[in-house]
Formats: structure tokens, sequence, C-alpha cells
């Protein structure tokens, strides 16, 4: 019996090497390609969401410009009203 002492490694041919380091670059190659595709997917649902927001905005705006409009209306009708009050109120001043 012999103590300290290993097998040598049995050589590995140049076409198992070869073959092993393709096998690498198909998954590098397959990483890369799973993280592109995380990217491009993260950049669309940027997109979408910053298209969304500028949809959002868009009707703020409009209602924006509605309650504007309807606040107008009704200051005007608020002055009518104040000028028919005092038109009758100077109607039933009889000094």
């Amino acid at each position: 019996m012999t103590f300290g002492r290993t097998k040598p490694a049995a050589p590995v041919s140049a076409p198992d090497i070869l073959a092993q380091k393709k096998n690498q670059l198909d998954l590098y190659n397959a990483r890369f390609d799973h993280a592109v595709e995380l990217f491009n997917d993260a950049i669309d649902s940027l997109g979408m969401t910053s298209h969304d927001i500028a949809e959002t905005m868009q009707e703020i705006s409009e209602y924006e410009k509605e309650l504007e409009a309807t606040k107008a209306g009704l200051s005007e009708a608020r002055d009518k009203t104040e000028r028919v009050i005092a038109n009758f109120k100077s109607l039933l001043s009889i000094d």
C-alpha cells in the first residue's frame, strides 16, 4: 500500500476542451441575451409608464380647463346676482 500518492488525472483531449469552451460560450451568449431582454423589458415598461403619466396629465389639464370655465361662469352669475340685488335694494329705498 502506498500512501500520499494519487493517480494522475487522465489527460483531457483537445476536442473535449474545445467542446467545453463552446458550451461555455453558448452559456455566456444565452446569459447575455437574457440580460439584454431584461433591460429591453424594463425600458418598455418605463416607456409605458411615461405614456400613462402623460395621458393622466392631459386628462388633468382638460379637467382644469373645464373647472376654470365653470368657475368663470359662476363668477359671472354671481356678479349678475349681486347687481340685481343692488338694483332691488335701490328700488326699495325711497328717500
